[in-house]
């Protein structure tokens, strides 16, 4: 058995904890594919340096998210304006992509689209809607939608 440091979340912990494993394995899977280190004083040091620098890039990414929920709180409810059946059903849906033109073009920040949830479904009729977005791990915002004739 040998103790390491893991780097990234797996089965075996958290980030940063320190646990046994099997020589064999730590030798084979996790120290070639930069998911732990030996557990020793510079390994200790090294990790510790990485940890500090990736916080401060955690909370640079957090101030720049409270930012942009600032400005969607200024552009929300996101109004939109297309033309309809008389039974109100949109010609075009809205989308994904729909909402992050929108993104790009009001709050000039770029979000996959792949983190933009809507949860009936693209909007294909009048009416509110809500969407999820997913903007940093666990940050997600809620946003309403009004179509309109």
């Amino acid at each position: 058995m040998v103790k390491i440091i893991i780097l990234k979340k797996s089965l075996l912990g958290k980030v940063g904890d320190i646990v046994d494993v099997k020589f064999g394995y730590a030798r084979n899977f996790l120290i070639p594919y930069q998911k732990a280190l030996y557990f020793n004083n510079n390994n200790i040091k090294e990790f510790n340096e990485n940890k500090s620098f990736f916080n401060k890039i955690k909370n640079r990414k957090i101030d720049e998210i409270s930012n942009i929920y600032k400005k969607i709180i200024l552009l929300s409810p996101i109004k939109l304006y297309y033309k309809c059946s008389k039974n109100g059903k949109l010609f075009n849906s809205f989308k994904k992509f729909d909402l992050y033109k929108i993104f790009l073009k009001k709050l000039k920040y770029k979000i996959s689209k792949k983190n933009i949830f809507f949860p009936n479904g693209p909007i294909k009729y009048i009416g509110k809607h809500v969407v999820n977005v997913l903007f940093y791990k666990k940050i997600d915002f809620i946003i309403n939608i009004i179509s309109i004739k």
